[in-house]
């Protein structure tokens, strides 16, 4: 149970779970506090605690539809790591063969059965929340993850960039998901207007924000597709030994590792330019340019440093570590739009 449970990547599923949680509570839940505060500053005598707000304030998912929401996407997540050991177990053997967990202590039919229970259940839970929450379209979500993350290992794994594509598609579509379903419920309730009252009896309107939620949705969700494509790309050229036995046509295998550096230093430049100017643009406050300057751009720094530098598969590890924790850190910075100007 201890190894099938490894075979799930529980830190990768966490990472999915509170990327969500903080686009719920700090994208969409920060800047509804946000605009109370501003709120609060512009009328002067009184206190955040003694505004009078619309029923149902906040995110507009009820919480239990919200957690099946995101076990949903963690249980297909999961079921995608199982089956992608399953048909990496060749590769695998050859690049970790201390590592290899399936066909050693977890059957080959164990992890085929649990990738197709961990699937199913995903399905399900999101086909549910899909159609209690009117927007049954987006039961579309999970069955295009599963069969993504199908076509991915047994196909689209061995060929070049298309596969690379796929995954940094599925991770942008973590945080995107929570928007698809938040912000048409909020705008809904939003409809025309919140109103807020104050102890004296003033009202004020709360005008809809919906297309400012969109861009840090968007924002966050451009972010996972390229460091993620940038991470894939670490992870070939880790991997270029193993991969290269199986028929695999990645790109370092393809265009060799000089042209696989220079583009996953080429992405991690369009990332740190792209953060640079929203940070000068849109961010400017004190609390924004530190902790993007520091928390952000200063690991994605060290992972293309360390990836310049690689020449043996620890090494490359070494810079997609550094990657994953300029992504943790990328998300970490949700929890501080409440605390915006």
């Amino acid at each position: 149970m201890k190894d099938l449970l490894k075979l799930t990547r529980p830190t990768n599923l966490l990472i999915i779970a509170a990327t969500m949680a903080l686009m719920r509570y700090g994208v969409i839940g920060g800047h509804l506090e946000r605009a109370l505060r501003q709120l609060v500053s512009e009328v002067g005598d009184v206190q955040r605690s003694e505004l009078i707000l619309p029923a149902h304030f906040g995110p507009q998912m009820p919480l239990l539809h919200f957690l099946l929401l995101v076990l949903s996407t963690v249980l297909i997540a999961a079921g995608g790591n199982v089956i992608n050991d399953y048909f990496d177990t060749r590769i695998d053997r050859i690049n970790k063969p201390g590592k290899v967990i399936v066909g050693r202590t977890v059957r080959r039919r164990v992890a085929m059965t649990a990738h197709a229970v961990l699937s199913g259940l995903g399905l399900l839970l999101g086909a549910f929340v899909a159609w209690r929450s009117g927007l049954f379209k987006w039961a579309a979500l999970p069955a295009f993850a599963i069969g993504a993350l199908w076509v991915y290992s047994t196909t689209f794994k061995r060929r070049l960039i298309i596969g690379n594509g796929l995954v940094a598609t599925l991770t942008a579509l973590v945080p995107l998901t929570v928007g698809l379903y938040e912000l048409p419920l909020l705008q809904r309730a939003m409809d025309p207007a919140w109103i807020v009252a104050l102890p004296n009896g003033d009202r004020y309107e709360m005008q809809p924000f919906h297309i400012e939620l969109w861009y840090w949705i968007l924002g966050f969700a451009v972010f996972a597709f390229l460091s993620t494509l940038v991470r894939e790309l670490q992870k070939d050229m880790a991997d270029v030994k193993g991969d290269e036995a199986d028929g695999c046509r990645t790109l370092p295998i393809v265009w060799g590792m000089k042209w696989a550096k220079a583009i996953a230093l080429t992405h991690i430049a369009i990332i740190i330019a792209l953060l640079l100017l929203v940070r000068s643009q849109l961010l400017r406050d004190p609390l924004s340019y530190w902790y993007i300057g520091i928390g952000v751009i200063g690991p994605l720094l060290l992972s293309a440093g360390f990836t310049y530098q690689a020449q043996h598969r620890e090494e490359f590890i070494r810079a997609g570590n550094i990657m994953k924790l300029a992504m943790v850190m990328a998300i970490g910075y949700a929890m501080l739009i409440r605390f915006l100007p």
